[in-house]
């Protein structure tokens, strides 16, 4: 199970002990703390709301609510990573590594193919890169993106296409843009 959908794995923690443990960041031996004003675990789906933060070693995410989504419970209220088919984070979708960081308005986790999907006004920076657009596609295996906007073609106004600002990292072409 990939690092992403690991994380949300230990949401549970609250609600549903003894929950198996997960990948979240590259150190998946490191302690994962998770903080949400309220956890309730119904049907299958282990909802967070309220500020869920979640952290595993250096890595982060953090939403106004998640939901994960499961394929049942294994006996005993426990949940296994494996399990999980879907995780979906909405309102302020943070994800934020030591090498980049995924804002939005929405992340969704699909198990079945290792993706995420984040909308809603995307900001992906890594490095001194920035890029912006409306929707990212990222596949967690092959480490594929793909940004899109809402519109396509010169008549487009800024804002509704894709925009990549690489900053030059030679002191010397400053001020020759």
């Amino acid at each position: 199970m990939t690092r992403f959908l690991g994380a949300f794995a230990l949401l549970a923690f609250i609600a549903l002990p003894n929950l198996a443990a997960a990948q979240f960041s590259s150190d998946s031996s490191a302690d994962t703390v998770l903080y949400s004003d309220n956890t309730v675990s119904k049907n299958g789906v282990i909802t967070l709301t309220g500020q869920a933060d979640i952290r595993q070693g250096d890595v982060r995410l953090l939403a106004d609510k998640v939901e994960i989504y499961t394929a049942g419970n294994n006996g005993g209220g426990m949940i296994s990573t494996d399990r999980i088919n879907r995780v979906v984070a909405t309102g302020n979708f943070y994800y934020i590594t030591p090498e980049q960081e995924v804002r939005g308005e929405r992340g969704v986790y699909t198990a079945a193919n290792d993706t995420f999907v984040v909308t809603g006004d995307v900001v992906l920076l890594q490095d001194d890169s920035v890029v912006t657009g409306t929707r990212l596609d990222y596949n967690l295996e092959t480490r594929d993106a793909k940004v899109k906007g809402t519109c396509t073609g010169r008549k487009c106004a800024k804002q509704d296409r894709v925009a990549i600002l690489i900053r030059s990292t030679d002191a010397s072409q400053a001020g020759t843009n």
